[in-house]
């Protein structure tokens, strides 16, 4: 069974008979793919380290609570006085040491990991950018009820612009800053120009300006308006 009614209400006898499984797009969740998705593209090596120290940092973590669980068993096992206990003690001063070593460890990559999150910020603008488009595609259903885009046609439009823009590809990754603003401004244009295609000419300019609106708000130093309508070949179709 499927629903799209956000509102729906089921019954604690269904409930306790059926699984459910929420697909619903939130925000968050499309901005954290979108943000793993241009990290991987266009900084494949800070995402592979990125990855490979949450490995760690998941693994270290479970050494030491494995180590607290130990230490916590080991004294349950006690009998008698605790300081007297010789062979409690070595292994108090071991896990102690283990606990310590791992302590350094996780310290370690959290600073490796700051490092990171300064080259992933960067990309968070645009991240968010290609969320709200995203969402105000969906809300464009409010308008018209023939206005109805998936998340898999929006994700193509995503991936053309990383893979296979001309503008895009004609600059090498080794210039990362650059790379990223002819990606936000491609990218605009490719989905005002898509979409505009299929909108009544009442809301081709409603739309525009919604684009307008996102890409100013996310970044009030970017190019005047009109050069977004200027780049628009939509707009100026006669």
């Amino acid at each position: 069974m499927l629903t799209r009614n956000q509102n729906a209400v089921f019954t604690p006898d269904l409930c306790s008979r059926v699984t459910f499984v929420n697909f619903t797009v939130t925000p968050s969740s499309l901005n954290s793919q979108c943000l793993n998705i241009f990290l991987k593209s266009e900084r494949e090596e800070v995402d592979r380290k990125r990855s490979d120290l949450l490995k760690h940092q998941g693994e270290f973590k479970e050494k030491l609570r494995l180590a607290e669980d130990q230490l916590l068993d080991a004294l349950n096992k006690t009998k008698g006085e605790i300081l007297e206990n010789d062979e409690l003690i070595q292994k108090l001063e071991s896990l102690k040491g283990e606990a310590a070593e791992i302590a350094k460890q996780v310290a370690k990559t959290d600073e490796t990991l700051e490092e990171i999150k300064e080259v992933t910020n960067e990309y968070g603008p645009l991240a968010m950018m290609t969320t709200r488009i995203f969402f105000s595609l969906e809300s464009l259903g409010s308008i018209y009820y023939l206005y109805q885009y998936s998340l898999q046609h929006f994700m193509d439009a995503v991936f053309d612009v990383l893979n296979k823009n001309s503008h895009v590809n004609q600059i090498p990754k080794t210039d990362p800053q650059r790379r990223l603003q002819v990606i936000i401004r491609e990218l605009f244009i490719r989905i005002n120009n898509s979409i505009c295609h299929g909108l009544l000419e009442e809301h081709k300019l409603i739309f525009t300006l919604r684009l307008a609106q996102i890409r100013i708000g996310e970044d009030p130093q970017c190019e005047p308006l009109f050069n977004l309508f200027l780049h628009s070949t939509t707009l100026i179709e006669p």
